[in-house]
């Protein structure tokens, strides 16, 4: 099923300064990409195919790297607009690692809040292939857990109770396995004012395969938006320390 901004699916403006007015285009090369990384883990290529594949892939990457600024753009799009749709989206978050539909390294999870439960439930949907596996033949249990990450975040957003990770932890209960559809749901659980915690399940052919509970520290949008410039001073200081 074509997903947003893919050759049959939904088209979706994203007001972002690295992808507004190329929304198809840049969501068509990181498609391209995934399929290139999925290649590459299961591919049995002779020795000399092999070499000239690499050749072709490093002169693609040269003609991409041409284009990319000193000064990266910003992962996240403008946070002062409302939108339609879950708090975590693809016009916010195009580059998300896991729900991002423009970073090729994410699978990308699909996200909706299903605003008619009590309490609102985040769910997002999607279809790990070999290129995220652990135990053979089922998903790496760090990509079920960045993947419940994000359902939680959205959890939060949608509670107005938003803020970074602080505990995440996962119950593996049964295997979950590749190329079948994996459902992740989070809801809040609780939400003093400072601290939320929200529970959630994995769930593929109706079977619970991982259960998972975080929590998170409120803070308000531009105390999250400034957290990258604390960081970087707080970086910046310890090397000047030592």
């Amino acid at each position: 099923m074509a997903h947003i901004n893919q050759p049959g699916g939904p088209f979706q403006a994203i007001d972002h300064p690295a992808v507004a007015g190329r929304e198809r285009e840049l969501r068509a090369l990181a498609d391209a990409v995934r399929r290139l990384v999925a290649a590459t883990v299961t591919n049995t290529a002779s020795a000399a195919d092999t070499a000239a594949l690499a050749a072709e892939a490093n002169a693609l990457a040269d003609r991409l790297e041409a284009h990319v600024p000193a000064e990266p753009p910003p992962r996240y799009g403008p946070y002062s607009v409302q939108f339609d749709g879950p708090p975590i989206t693809h016009k916010r978050a195009p580059f998300d690692l896991v729900t991002g539909i423009c970073n090729p390294a994410a699978v990308p999870v699909e996200m909706v809040v299903d605003t008619e439960a009590e309490p609102l439930v985040s769910r997002g949907r999607a279809v790990f292939s070999s290129v995220y596996e652990g135990p053979p033949g089922c998903v790496h249990g760090a990509a079920i857990a960045s993947a419940f990450d994000m359902v939680f975040t959205s959890a939060c957003s949608a509670s107005n109770a938003a803020g970074p990770t602080m505990m995440l932890s996962v119950q593996f209960r049964k295997p979950t396995l590749l190329g079948v559809e994996t459902v992740f749901e989070g809801w809040v659980e609780n939400f003093d004012g400072e601290i939320t915690e929200v529970k959630g399940n994995a769930i593929q052919d109706g079977h619970v395969t991982a259960r998972a509970e975080g929590i998170f520290r409120h803070l308000d949008l531009d105390a999250i938006h400034r957290l990258s410039d604390t960081t970087a001073r707080g970086n910046k200081e310890e090397k000047e320390e030592a």
